[in-house]
């Protein structure tokens, strides 16, 4: 399980960068309409990666926590 939440960290913070290079991309062509929609889009992954990263924090220190009471 440990594994399932990292890759889906993984996949956030990567869907991120790619946004991020889609934004400079859409700014350098001077397609403005087109970053904002990559912002967003960056934003969203970023909020996401930080969601799934506590999630998973939370699942390791439960588990570590009923580890410590067996």
């Amino acid at each position: 399980m440990n594994k399932t939440f990292r890759i889906l960290e993984l996949v956030w913070l990567f869907m991120g960068c790619v946004g991020v290079i889609m934004c400079m991309f859409s700014i350098v062509s001077h397609d403005n309409r087109g970053a904002i929609y990559f912002l967003v889009f960056t934003l969203a992954s970023g909020l996401m990666y930080a969601v799934r990263r506590k999630q998973r924090m939370k699942h390791e220190a439960s588990q570590k926590h009923k580890e410590q009471k067996k």
